[in-house]
Protein backbone atom coordinates (compact mmCIF):
# COMPACT_ATOMS: atom_id res chain seq x y z
CA UNK A 1 0.00 0.00 0.00
CA UNK A 2 1.49 3.34 -1.00
CA UNK A 3 1.31 6.46 1.15
CA UNK A 4 -1.46 8.07 -0.89
CA UNK A 5 -3.59 4.94 -0.59
CA UNK A 6 -3.00 4.86 3.16
CA UNK A 7 -4.46 8.34 3.52
CA UNK A 8 -7.47 7.74 1.27
CA UNK A 9 -8.30 4.04 1.71
CA UNK A 10 -11.70 3.78 3.37
CA UNK A 11 -11.42 0.02 3.80
CA UNK A 12 -10.69 -1.83 7.00
CA UNK A 13 -6.99 -2.37 6.22
CA UNK A 14 -6.39 1.34 5.78
CA UNK A 15 -8.29 2.14 8.96
CA UNK A 16 -6.29 -0.36 10.98
CA UNK A 17 -3.00 0.99 9.66
CA UNK A 18 -4.01 4.58 10.34
CA UNK A 19 -5.30 3.58 13.81
CA UNK A 20 -1.87 2.13 14.58
CA UNK A 21 -0.07 5.20 13.28
CA UNK A 22 -2.27 7.57 15.29
CA UNK A 23 -1.90 5.44 18.42
CA UNK A 24 1.87 5.31 18.03
CA UNK A 25 2.12 9.04 17.37
CA UNK A 26 -0.07 9.90 20.35
CA UNK A 27 1.95 7.63 22.62
CA UNK A 28 5.17 9.40 21.58
CA UNK A 29 3.43 12.77 21.93
CA UNK A 30 2.27 11.91 25.45
CA UNK A 31 5.72 10.82 26.54
CA UNK A 32 7.35 13.87 24.96
CA UNK A 33 4.92 16.23 26.68
CA UNK A 34 5.43 14.36 29.96
CA UNK A 35 9.18 14.96 29.73
CA UNK A 36 8.70 18.62 28.79
CA UNK A 37 6.31 19.33 31.66
CA UNK A 38 8.29 17.32 34.19
CA UNK A 39 11.82 18.40 33.24
CA UNK A 40 11.44 21.83 31.62
CA UNK A 41 8.40 23.22 33.42
CA UNK A 42 9.15 21.48 36.70
CA UNK A 43 5.74 20.11 37.63
CA UNK A 44 5.39 16.86 39.57
CA UNK A 45 5.28 13.55 37.68
CA UNK A 46 1.57 13.15 38.44
CA UNK A 47 0.72 16.62 37.11
CA UNK A 48 2.94 16.01 34.06
CA UNK A 49 1.10 12.75 33.44
CA UNK A 50 -2.32 14.41 33.61
CA UNK A 51 -1.32 17.28 31.31
CA UNK A 52 0.46 15.05 28.80
CA UNK A 53 -2.43 12.57 28.75
CA UNK A 54 -4.87 15.41 28.10
CA UNK A 55 -2.82 16.78 25.21
CA UNK A 56 -2.42 13.30 23.72
CA UNK A 57 -6.12 12.52 24.19
CA UNK A 58 -7.20 15.67 22.32
CA UNK A 59 -4.72 15.00 19.50
CA UNK A 60 -5.90 11.39 19.36
CA UNK A 61 -9.54 12.46 19.05
CA UNK A 62 -8.94 14.83 16.15
CA UNK A 63 -6.45 12.58 14.35
CA UNK A 64 -8.78 9.60 14.76
CA UNK A 65 -11.64 11.65 13.41
CA UNK A 66 -10.01 13.29 10.41
CA UNK A 67 -7.23 10.84 9.54
CA UNK A 68 -8.18 7.37 10.75
CA UNK A 69 -11.93 7.33 10.13
CA UNK A 70 -12.41 10.29 7.74
CA UNK A 71 -15.17 11.67 9.94
CA UNK A 72 -16.21 15.10 11.17
CA UNK A 73 -15.65 15.52 14.92
CA UNK A 74 -18.59 16.58 17.05
CA UNK A 75 -19.70 16.46 20.69
CA UNK A 76 -21.53 13.13 20.31
CA UNK A 77 -18.46 11.48 18.81
CA UNK A 78 -16.30 13.12 21.46
CA UNK A 79 -18.42 11.62 24.24
CA UNK A 80 -18.38 8.19 22.60
CA UNK A 81 -14.60 8.45 22.10
CA UNK A 82 -14.17 9.38 25.76
CA UNK A 83 -16.38 6.49 26.85
CA UNK A 84 -14.41 4.05 24.70
CA UNK A 85 -11.16 5.18 26.28
CA UNK A 86 -12.58 4.93 29.79
CA UNK A 87 -13.81 1.40 29.06
CA UNK A 88 -10.42 0.56 27.56
CA UNK A 89 -8.58 1.88 30.61
CA UNK A 90 -10.79 -0.15 32.92
CA UNK A 91 -10.37 -3.27 30.81
CA UNK A 92 -6.59 -2.86 30.74
CA UNK A 93 -6.43 -2.30 34.48
CA UNK A 94 -8.58 -5.33 35.20
CA UNK A 95 -6.62 -7.56 32.86
CA UNK A 96 -3.28 -6.46 34.32
CA UNK A 97 -4.67 -7.25 37.78
CA UNK A 98 -5.40 -10.79 36.55
CA UNK A 99 -2.30 -11.38 34.43
CA UNK A 100 0.09 -10.27 37.19
CA UNK A 101 -0.80 -13.55 38.94
CA UNK A 102 -0.26 -15.65 35.82
CA UNK A 103 3.07 -14.22 34.65
CA UNK A 104 5.79 -11.90 35.91
CA UNK A 105 4.07 -8.58 36.76
CA UNK A 106 6.47 -6.66 34.52
CA UNK A 107 4.98 -8.55 31.54
CA UNK A 108 1.33 -8.37 32.63
CA UNK A 109 0.54 -5.37 30.44
CA UNK A 110 1.53 -7.17 27.22
CA UNK A 111 -1.32 -9.70 27.02
CA UNK A 112 -3.68 -7.00 28.29
CA UNK A 113 -2.65 -4.79 25.36
CA UNK A 114 -3.03 -7.71 22.96
CA UNK A 115 -6.68 -7.86 24.01
CA UNK A 116 -7.36 -4.16 24.57
CA UNK A 117 -5.87 -2.59 21.44
CA UNK A 118 -8.16 -4.51 19.05
CA UNK A 119 -11.12 -3.99 21.40
CA UNK A 120 -10.36 -0.26 21.49
CA UNK A 121 -10.20 -0.14 17.69
CA UNK A 122 -13.75 -1.48 17.45
CA UNK A 123 -15.04 0.84 20.20
CA UNK A 124 -13.42 3.92 18.63
CA UNK A 125 -14.59 2.86 15.18
CA UNK A 126 -18.12 2.61 16.52
CA UNK A 127 -17.73 6.06 18.14
CA UNK A 128 -16.82 7.64 14.81
CA UNK A 129 -18.76 5.59 12.30
CA UNK A 130 -21.60 4.02 14.25
CA UNK A 131 -20.69 0.72 12.61
CA UNK A 132 -19.41 -2.41 14.22
CA UNK A 133 -18.19 -4.73 11.48
CA UNK A 134 -19.12 -3.36 8.07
Amino acid sequence: MNLKALFSDSGRRGEVLRFGLVGGFCTVLQYGMYVVFYKAVGVTPVVATIISYGISFIANFFLSSFFTFHSDPNAKKGLAFTASHLINMGLQTGLVAIFKYIMPPVLALLPALAICVPANYFMVRYAFKGKRFS
